[in-house]
C-alpha cells in the first residue's frame, strides 16, 4: 500500500478543500479584463486524504445551538473538573448547577406564557384553567423537549436518569409554583414594582389591594446568589466564571424573550388579531410574575437584562484590566508593527488563560466595587425615576429589538454566526453528561470516522496532519483507542490490547495550530494530563508538532513529551501577511517533514 498523507481541518464550517492552503485560491499572473483565473491548486506528490467533518448541520440545527449554548457551556463546567481528590465533589456542585438552570428555564418560561395567556380570549374567568395552562404547560414543554431527544434519538448518548430527574425538577417548580403562588402574596417591601416599596398599589390588583410580591425578581435574585454559591464551591475560577456568565445569560434572554412577547402580543391586540387583553387572563390570577404597573412605573424585570449585561461588561473590563496589566511590556519588542504586536499578545494571554482568569477576580471585585458606588449613588440621588431609568430601558428595549431582528433572521446576522458557530464547535467536543438540554457532541462520530480512515491505510505509512480542533480529535483517537471511556480520566490507566490502527511503525503524527497545551490541558485536567499525551506519542513513531507566535490558540506541548515530540515554532516572515492560526498545510517545515516520512526507507529523514 503506498503512502499517504491524512488531513484533517479545524472548527468551522470549512470546504473540502479548505486543507490545500490558500495557495489553492492564489490569481494566475496572466489576467484578463472581466473574468478571473486561478492557478490549480499545488499537491504534494505522495497520495493525500483530505478528511472533511463538521459539528451539525448549519440549518435549523444549526440555529438550535444558539438556544443550547448555556446548557452546552454547563454540560462542559463538567469535564473542567481538577484532578486530585476534590473530583467527586466538583461532579455534584456541577449536577446541583445544571439541576438549577433547569429550574431558571422552567420559570421563565411560565413567566412568558402568563404574559402571553393576559391575551388568550376567554381567560378572563377561568382562574384553575389559565393557572393549570401557565404552570404546567411550561414544565411540560421542558419535560418533553428533555425527554424527546434523550429516548427519541438513543445516538445522543444522554444518561436516562440524568434526562428523568431534569424533567421531574421541571415539574416540581410548576407544583411549586402552583401551590404557593407567590405572585399572589401581599408585599409591601422591596423588590416590587409597585412604587419601588409597596407605596403604589396597582389598580389592576383591586382597590385598596396591597402591593404583591414582585415574586419573579425575588426569584431572580435569590437564585442568582444561589448560583455565585455554587459557583464558588467549584474551586476553580475558569469553572466558577462560566457558571456565572451561563446563568446572567439566562436570566438576560428570559427577560428579554418576555419582554418580546408581551410587545408581540399587544401589536395583535392593536391591529384586532387573536389577541385581546379585555378577555384574557386577569393579572389577579398571576402565579409567578407580577402586573404590570401603572402611570408611569416599570416592571422591575424589564431592567433585568440591562443588570445582567452590566455584570458580565464589569467582568470582560476586569479581565482586560488583567490582561494589560501582566506583562504587556515583556510580550514583545516595541520596535516591531502594531499588528504583530497585537497577535502576540493575543497569544501570550491565550497561552495562560487559566492563570488569567484566576487575577481577573480580583480585578473583578474593585470593578464591581466601583460599580456598586455608581449605582448606589445614582439611586439616593434620582430614585431611578429620571435619566438613569431612561437609559437602562432604552438599552433594554434595544437589545429586544436587535434579539428579535436576530431571531427572525435565524441567526444570520453580520458575524454572529461564524462566533457562536466555533464556540459550539469546540464545546460541542463533549458528551452530553451533565445537562440534558446541551448540543449534542460530534466527538465520537469524528474520532470513529477518523479511525475507520486510519484503518484503510494500516498496511502502509501515514501521516496524521491534523489543524487546530482536528489536532485534538486526532490525538484523543491515538491516546484513547483502547482506553475504556469511563477510564479517560484516570492519568494511571494501563492501556493494553490489540489496535485496528496502522501499527507504530507505520504511524506519523503532525499537529499545528494545536490547542491541546494552551486551552485543553488548562481547562481540561483531568482528561488531558501527562499520561494522555505520553499514550499519544507512544502510538507515533513520530511527532512533528508546529506553532506560531502570532497564532492565538498555538503552542509547544507538555514538557512530559518533550524529547518524543520535535516542537517547530514557524517564524511569519512576511509582516505585511500574517498568518496566524492558517496556511501551516503550505509551510516548508512541515511539509518537508511530511515529505521525509512517507518518502521509500532508504530516504526517509530519521
Amino acid at each position: 500500500m503506498s503512502p499517504i498523507e491524512i488531513r484533517v481541518h479545524g472548527v468551522g464550517d470549512h470546504g473540502p478543500l479548505s486543507a490545500l492552503g490558500s495557495v489553492g485560491l492564489e490569481p494566475s499572473a496572466q489576467t484578463c479584463k472581466g473574468i478571473e483565473s486561478y492557478n490549480l491548486p499545488k499537491t504534494p506528490a505522495h497520495d493525500l486524504a483530505l478528511i472533511n467533518w463538521s459539528r451539525t448541520s448549519r440549518g435549523m440545527a444549526g440555529f438550535l445551538w444558539y438556544l443550547a449554548i448555556p446548557f452546552t457551556l454547563l454540560n462542559v463546567v463538567g469535564y473542567m473538573k481538577p484532578a486530585g481528590r476534590r473530583r467527586n465533589w466538583y461532579t455534584a456542585v456541577t449536577h446541583l448547577a445544571c439541576v438549577l438552570a433547569t429550574v431558571v428555564l422552567t420559570a421563565w418560561l411560565i413567566v412568558i406564557t402568563e404574559t402571553v395567556l393576559e391575551y388568550a380570549p376567554g381567560l378572563a374567568g377561568e382562574v384553575l384553567l389559565a393557572e393549570v395552562l401557565s404552570a404546567w404547560l411550561p414544565a411540560a414543554a421542558v419535560a418533553v423537549a428533555i425527554l424527546c431527544r434523550t429516548f427519541l434519538r438513543p445516538e445522543r448518548r444522554i444518561p436516562p436518569i440524568l434526562a428523568c430527574v431534569h424533567a421531574l425538577f421541571a415539574f416540581a417548580v410548576a407544583a411549586a409554583v402552583s401551590v404557593c403562588k407567590p405572585a399572589r402574596m401581599e408585599w409591601s417591601s422591596w423588590p416590587n414594582s409597585f412604587g419601588y416599596g409597596g407605596d403604589a398599589p396597582s389598580p389592576a390588583l383591586g382597590t385598596g389591594a396591597d402591593p404583591r410580591l414582585d415574586a419573579m425578581m425575588v426569584f431572580v435574585l435569590c437564585f442568582t446568589i444561589v448560583a455565585l454559591i455554587l459557583a464558588c464551591a467549584l474551586w476553580n475560577s475558569a469553572a466558577a466564571v462560566v457558571t456565572m456568565l451561563v446563568f446572567l445569560v439566562l436570566h438576560s434572554t428570559g427577560a428579554i424573550l418576555r419582554l418580546g412577547a408581551g410587545w408581540l402580543m399587544a401589536y395583535l391586540d392593536s391591529i384586532g388579531a387573536v389577541a385581546d387583553r379585555c378577555t384574557g387572563m386577569a393579572a389577579s390570577s398571576h402565579l409567578l410574575r407580577a402586573a404590570d404597573p401603572e402611570g408611569d412605573r416599570v416592571l422591575l424585570l424589564d431592567l433585568v437584562p440591562f443588570a445582567a449585561w452590566a455584570a458580565i461588561v464589569g467582568l470582560a473590563v476586569a479581565f482586560a484590566l488583567t490582561a494589560f496589566t501582566w506583562g504587556w511590556k515583556e510580550t514583545v519588542e516595541w520596535q516591531e508593527d502594531r499588528a504583530y504586536r497585537r497577535r502576540r499578545f493575543v497569544h501570550r494571554v491565550v497561552s495562560a488563560l487559566p492563570g488569567l482568569i484566576r487575577r481577573t477576580l480580583v480585578w473583578a471585585v474593585v470593578v464591581y466595587a466601583a460599580l456598586t458606588a455608581v449605582v448606589c449613588f445614582v439611586a439616593l440621588r434620582t430614585s431611578w425615576s429620571g435619566w438613569p431609568l431612561t437609559v437602562a430601558l432604552l438599552l433594554t428595549h434595544a437589545t429586544v429589538v436587535g434579539v428579535l431582528v436576530f431571531i427572525a433572521m435565524r441567526g444570520k446576522l453580520s458575524a454572529a454566526p461564524e462566533v457562536f458557530g466555533k464556540i459550539a464547535d469546540v464545546a460541542g467536543f463533549w458528551p452530553v453528561r451533565y445537562h440534558p438540554l446541551a448540543g449534542s457532541s460530534y466527538r465520537d462520530d469524528v474520532v470513529d470516522g477518523l479511525q475507520c480512515e486510519l484503518e484503510r491505510h494500516r498496511e502502509g505509512r501515514v501521516v496524521l496532519f491534523a489543524h487546530s480542533q482536528g489536532s485534538v480529535l486526532g490525538t484523543w483517537l491515538l491516546a484513547n483507542e483502547k482506553v475504556p471511556e469511563n477510564l479517560r480520566d484516570d492519568a494511571a490507566v494501563v492501556v493494553e490490547g490489540p489496535s485496528l490502527l496502522p501499527p507504530k511503525e507505520n504511524l506519523n503524527l503532525l499537529t499545528c495550530g494545536s490547542p491541546l497545551r494552551s486551552l485543553y490541558r488548562g481547562f481540561f485536567p483531568s482528561y488531558f494530563h501527562d499520561q494522555f499525551f505520553l499514550r499519544a506519542s507512544e502510538r507515533t513513531v513520530k511527532w512533528f508538532n508546529a506553532w506560531r507566535e502570532t497564532d492565538p490558540i498555538a503552542t509547544a506541548m507538555p514538557d512530559a513529551v518533550s524529547e518524543q515530540v520535535h516542537d517547530e515554532e514557524i517564524d511569519e516572515a512576511d509582516r505585511d501577511r500574517l498568518r496566524g492560526h492558517t496556511d501551516y498545510w503550505i509551510e516548508a517545515a512541515p511539509t518537508t517533514w511530511i515529505q521525509g516520512r512517507l518518502a521509500p526507507p532508504g530516504g526517509a529523514i530519521p
